[in-house]
């Protein structure tokens, strides 16, 4: 059992894998909507079922720090398989999507597998646009 107890702010995970809810403490950081014209938060928290996390929000120049961080923890949760559900992003623009390729080539370098859920329409177009530098990319059927 863990020594830390949960405040609630972040689900805890089955099991406690080798990294616990104080790195994701450290990288769940939100950017506030101060209003139009602003960024969307981007929050990232970790999957209740199985070893990865879900983004929400807008990933673009205001929010780089805040998917920085939560692409680095990602990179570190163990499993054969890292999962990155995308449902509760509204928009990665072309920098975002090639922190998401350094982030599978980082998995990848391991040898294990990053596999993105429910890409928004804004990765499929940059996929689209870099088909050979998006090619490994890995989305789930």
């Amino acid at each position: 059992m863990s020594s830390h107890h949960h405040d609630g702010s972040v689900p805890p995970v089955p099991g406690q894998a080798l990294y616990d809810d104080v790195v994701w403490a450290d990288a769940v950081a939100r950017c506030t909507d101060d209003g139009p014209g602003t960024a969307r938060a981007l929050s990232a928290r970790p999957l209740p079922d199985r070893p990865g996390a879900l983004l929400s929000g807008s990933c673009d120049f205001d929010t780089r720090l805040v998917l920085s961080a939560a692409l680095g923890v990602l990179t570190r949760i163990p499993g054969p398989v890292v999962h990155l559900d995308l449902a509760a992003v509204c928009f990665l623009d072309a920098a975002a999507v090639a922190a998401l390729v350094r982030a599978n080539a980082t998995v990848t370098g391991q040898g294990r597998r990053l596999l993105l859920h429910h890409p928004p329409y804004s990765l499929r177009k940059v996929v689209e646009m870099f088909p050979e530098e998006c090619a490994a990319l890995e989305v789930a059927a």
